[in-house]
């Protein structure tokens, strides 16, 4: 009886401590008391709330992307007798916008107060500093298990993927994307969409997804391979340049750019496209002083995919024109990257790969038309298929992957990072997490809080090319790391 009493008393005294918003003593003393957020990916973060300034902060990862903030679900504690809504609508069983500070309206009979609830995104994450795995395969998150290539952008707060997959002798092209570069979620897109080998770049507020071929089985709309095969005369039977489009990563638009023969032009961009010269495999487009450029890639020579190294091309619209003055300075495999408004390409090799054939010199341009020399070797050294990417505000650049030939005249993959703030003097990141592996044209990507997204790349390549004519042939990863650029 005793202790049913003391029991009894707590419960008073818990009932007491409740407050009510017609208390006579404090007519104000109700709101809002806790709060936790959860993202899209189910991710649970507590909310600080100041009664003095009606405000609720909601600190998360600086990883978070603002994708993640789109379908929130909130969960509110408030005093006795208090609802908590926004937008007149329930917390329960609604999702909300939160990428933008929304007002959560307490009311209680008939008194109501608003608070203002932000979610910042700068939780610093020490692993970041040093390269934080995000996950050892992409394939175990939505990413098919037939994948054998793919290529990543960051586009409007998410990641978005592009693969080539074969199941059986099913050819899959599929677009997926992601909030967090980790689970990944397949885009109902048309089906001539990508290909191995097709690269994404965003320009003009769209992100475009360009060239690629498809020479590994039937599509899933019948379409037979894009490779007649004859030896040493095997040639692709591709007469268009896929490009795609989107301004929202929904509607899918085809500016695709059909091949002719002009006469007036035989290096014409269309020329090559028509003929099948054209890099269509790993072309490298980018954006520079507001125009968007295009590198060739990989075609095939002699039936084998090879790398070329000399083709440079500005966009118009449809028409590309050839950038006659970029010739001495293009290399296969070479990086391509803006620091300080200024365009630069390094590195790469003379056509196949070679220790003689490397490349360690630094050409840069201030109108993206005249090539200069600005550097026969860098503390990078000679190297190629290593891909540079700059931060927000275009000052400092950093060096990924890539491959180079040691001592003993083995190639193998560079895992040393570098850092750039002229394109010329290069400088190794200390302390990088050591089970960090690096690969050939890793796809990398910025996101708007400047951490770079390391998605996977090639282990290995061939004489000429990490591509080949056999699947088995071509070694992809699909390891994802971030890292703070600093």
């Amino acid at each position: 009886m005793k202790k049913l009493n003391v029991m009894l008393f707590a419960a008073a005294l818990a009932v007491l401590g409740f407050t009510s918003c017609d208390d006579d003593d404090d007519a104000t003393a109700f709101g809002i008391t806790d709060i936790t957020v959860t993202t899209a990916e189910g991710v649970s973060h507590q909310g600080d709330i100041s009664q003095a300034d009606l405000t609720i902060t909601v600190m998360m990862p600086v990883t978070t992307q603002s994708s993640e903030l789109e379908a929130c679900t909130i969960a509110a504690t408030a005093t006795m007798g208090t609802t908590v809504t926004i937008d007149d609508k329930a917390l329960p069983g609604n999702t909300f916008d939160l990428s933008s500070p929304v007002a959560l309206i307490a009311t209680c009979d008939g008194q109501t107060k608003t608070y203002a609830l932000t979610v910042s995104c700068t939780e610093e994450d020490a692993d970041l500093a040093t390269g934080k795995r995000l996950t050892a395969d992409l394939r175990n998150s939505g990413i098919p298990a037939g994948t054998y290539d793919y290529s990543v952008a960051f586009f409007k707060g998410k990641f978005y993927a592009f693969t080539a997959e074969l199941t059986d002798s099913t050819a899959n092209y599929g677009v997926y994307t992601s909030t967090n570069g980790i689970r990944w979620t397949e885009l109902s897109t048309p089906e001539i969409i990508g290909g191995m080998g097709a690269s994404p770049v965003v320009y003009n507020d769209k992100l475009y997804i360009m060239g690629g071929v498809r020479i590994f089985g039937t599509d899933k709309e019948g379409n037979a391979p894009e490779l007649e095969t004859g030896g040493w005369m095997s040639q692709l039977l591709l007469k268009t340049f896929r490009t795609w489009t989107t301004s929202d990563g929904a509607i899918w638009n085809n500016e695709s750019i059909e091949g002719a023969l002009d006469p007036t032009d035989p290096r014409g961009f269309s020329s090559q496209v028509f003929i099948g010269t054209f890099g269509f495999v790993g072309p490298t487009p980018f954006v520079f002083n507001e125009k968007l450029y295009l590198e060739s890639g990989n075609t095939i020579v002699y039936g084998q995919l090879q790398a070329n190294n000399g083709g440079l091309y500005v966009s118009a619209g449809e028409t590309y024109t050839p950038v006659e003055g970029a010739r001495e300075a293009l290399r296969s495999y070479g990086s391509t990257f803006v620091l300080n408004n200024q365009l630069f390409t390094m590195g790469g090799n003379g056509g196949f790969f070679d220790p003689d054939m490397l490349r360690a010199t630094v050409y840069s341009s201030a109108d993206g038309e005249t090539f200069t020399q600005v550097s026969d070797n860098t503390a990078v050294g000679a190297i190629a298929g290593a891909t540079v990417v700059t931060n927000n505000a275009g000052n400092v650049a950093y060096l990924f992957g890539g491959c180079r030939y040691d001592e003993s005249g083995a190639l193998v993959m560079n895992s040393t990072i570098y850092r750039t703030e002229d394109g010329t003097t290069w400088t190794a990141v200390e302390g990088i997490n050591p089970d960090y592996a690096g690969t050939v044209t890793p796809r990398v990507v910025v996101d708007n809080n400047d951490i770079a997204y390391v998605f996977g790349g090639f282990t290995k390549v061939g004489t000429y090319s990490p591509y080949s004519f056999t699947i088995d042939e071509i070694e992809s990863s699909f390891a994802a790391w971030a890292f703070q650029l600093k």
